[in-house]
């Protein structure tokens, strides 16, 4: 088996070698107090537990949720998706994958164990989930690059396989969306494409093929796709499609010094009120490798975030160094989220929530007993 290639979900360890970038006009933060704050939920962990903190903005106050002690996730869990209010954590062990499915708001649990046994006819790069079914993307057979899909009906048990194509070169994050399951990959001559499947009939019902251009995909609030293609440099081409239809809404050329990986970006980036709101990274070897920014499709201006300057104004509250670990836009307060790891000693490990205004302002630091991995969408 060639492993399960799915994206940690203990970002902080690994999270600085993942980002490679740069900026441009840095605008400092300054320190405000009197801005609402936003209401927004976080999963993350520390050495022994997975947590959910729900905060309240309007009451400044937020409940923390023990994951592992009420719905028996484990801390060593695979990767997290969300589709709606359900969040999936999938799991590996003994040989085979398991799932626990959580509603975030009611906290009902359901525990999908053993659900796939690893054979050497097929090696599982990915999960992902709608709402009523588990999708597995696998190489298969043992030793060759013939990409398929099996889709697992929850309610039946059902398992239905699909090729996708044969002998691909590489595989990126899938995104699900309203029926749709977006899987991009790179073919046998590195030429980068998308197959969008419909998940009520398993049939893929497009294949889009970028050439050289590499695609990074994002779904917004109203259920509409966006595909930002480019090679590597500044330049891109963004394109909104209806997802249903695939019909183009959309286009239009940007440039911003940033780097964006193919795949799902749905993490990373948003637009809202003609602006792109994003993760901006930050050449390596700094010791920041991200903070938030934005691109004014009108204006063409790309405003950067000081981040460091922010980063050194919570290390000096806390008198810890912090390493950051997740990212967000939460697009009804006009904030973004970021959160970070501190490690108090070495069997202590603890973080927090930094809220900072689309101007670059600190609003809030949040302490938290767990290290943030990843913001949820409300």
């Amino acid at each position: 088996m060639k492993g399960y290639r799915i994206l940690g979900v203990f970002c902080l360890l690994i999270i600085s070698t993942l980002f490679l970038g740069c900026t441009n006009d840095d605008f400092g933060p300054e320190m405000a107090s009197e801005d609402q704050m936003p209401d927004y939920t976080v999963i993350g962990q520390n050495f022994q537990n997975v947590y959910q903190y729900n905060y309240d903005g309007s009451l400044d106050e937020g409940d923390l949720f023990n994951l592992t002690l009420e719905s028996n996730i484990n801390r060593e869990y695979l990767t997290l998706r969300q589709v709606s209010r359900v969040l999936t954590f999938f799991s590996f062990a003994a040989g085979s994958f398991s799932a626990v499915q959580r509603n975030y708001i009611t906290g009902e649990s359901t525990f999908l164990n053993e659900f796939y046994t690893v054979s050497n006819e097929r090696s599982v790069t990915w999960g992902a989930s709608s709402e009523n079914k588990l999708f597995l993307g696998f190489f298969s057979p043992e030793g060759s690059t013939n990409y398929g899909i099996r889709t697992i009906d929850l309610a039946t048990d059902q398992e239905i396989d699909l090729n996708v194509e044969f002998n691909v070169n590489d595989v990126f994050e899938p995104l699900y969306s309203d029926g749709r399951l977006l899987i991009t990959y790179s073919d046998q001559q590195a030429n980068y494409k998308l197959a969008v499947l419909d998940t009520e009939s398993n049939t893929i019902i497009r294949t889009f093929d970028f050439g050289k251009l590499i695609p990074s995909i994002f779904i917004n609030k109203e259920g509409d796709m966006f595909i930002f293609s480019g090679n590597s440099s500044s330049d891109y081409q963004l394109t909104l499609y209806d997802l249903q239809t695939l019909d183009v809404i959309r286009q239009d050329l940007f440039s911003i010094n940033r780097y964006f990986f193919a795949g799902s970006i749905q993490s990373e980036a948003s637009i809202s009120n003609e602006k792109l709101y994003y993760l901006n990274l930050y050449a390596q070897p700094s010791l920041i490798p991200f903070g938030p920014a934005t691109y004014d499709f009108i204006t063409k201006e790309n405003r950067i975030i000081d981040m460091p300057f922010i980063v050194q104004q919570v290390q000096e509250e806390l008198g810890l160094d912090i390493e950051l670990t997740a990212f967000d836009y939460n697009e009804e307060s006009n904030t973004f989220l970021v959160g970070y790891a501190k490690f108090v000693d070495v069997e202590t490990l603890e973080g927090g929530v930094i809220v900072i205004s689309e101007e670059g302002r600190l609003l809030k630091n949040t302490n938290l007993k767990f290290a943030p991995t990843r913001f949820i969408d409300n």
